[in-house]
């Protein structure tokens, strides 16, 4: 095949995938000092939320296998500590201030408290980068606003029972194909979804191209 006939390929891909069409949902379930979601979300979430967040929103919930007790009135017990419980719920009463952040924005906090562990260790200084006030989500974690987030955090995970920690959900559905496929390259399995969306339609006309380059040897 001749370079003009793969450059005509490469912009005939590219063109098919110009189109946004409608947003994935992406719900994220994970627990504040879990190593396996500190993993996913620096090395496959915040990547793929910077390349597809016009195609895209995300829901983060952070609970995993913890559990209430008594409601939420003797507090929470968590997979990895009572550091845990008060990382997932800093986490929460943050994340409940953002609504008017964009996705790449509550990633970036997020990442931050799974790199340095501040909320679980008390430190609001994640918070504070995000620029929200501390006093806000301080109070949140202390006056039982941070309870009743938990608690909604709890049912919603529930729904899902996951039997791995982190786990996704896309459009409200869990399908363990797509579970294990996005813990290695969450980006090329939300984009065998979204296949016209444009960051996907470069990276398969990337592929394509290199493959045919690599046959013309």
């Amino acid at each position: 095949m001749a370079t003009s006939e793969i450059f005509l390929l490469t912009v005939l891909l590219f063109s098919s995938g110009n189109a946004i069409g409608p947003k994935l949902r992406l719900t994220v379930y994970y627990e504040s000092e879990c190593p396996d979601s500190e993993t996913f979300i620096l090395k496959q979430l915040q990547p793929t939320v910077q390349q597809l967040q016009n195609n895209i929103t995300l829901q983060l919930v952070p609970f995993g296998k913890a559990r209430s007790i008594n409601y939420g009135n003797d507090g929470f017990e968590c997979q990895h500590g009572s550091s845990e419980c008060l990382g997932n719920m800093v986490q929460d009463c943050a994340l409940s201030r953002m609504k008017q952040y964009t996705d790449v924005m509550k990633v970036a906090y997020v990442a931050c408290e799974m790199e340095t562990r501040s909320g679980a260790k008390g430190d609001l200084l994640c918070v504070q980068n995000a620029k929200l006030s501390p006093k806000d989500v301080e109070d949140c974690v202390l006056t039982g606003e941070g309870t009743m987030l938990q608690l909604h955090s709890e049912y919603q995970t529930s729904k899902v029972r996951p039997s791995f920690i982190p786990t996704i959900t896309v459009n409200g559905v869990f399908d363990q194909h797509i579970q294990d496929n996005a813990q290695v390259d969450l980006f090329s399995t939300l984009c065998s979804i979204l296949k016209e969306a444009e960051p996907c339609a470069k990276h398969y006309n990337s592929m394509a191209l290199n493959s045919l380059l690599i046959n013309q040897r």
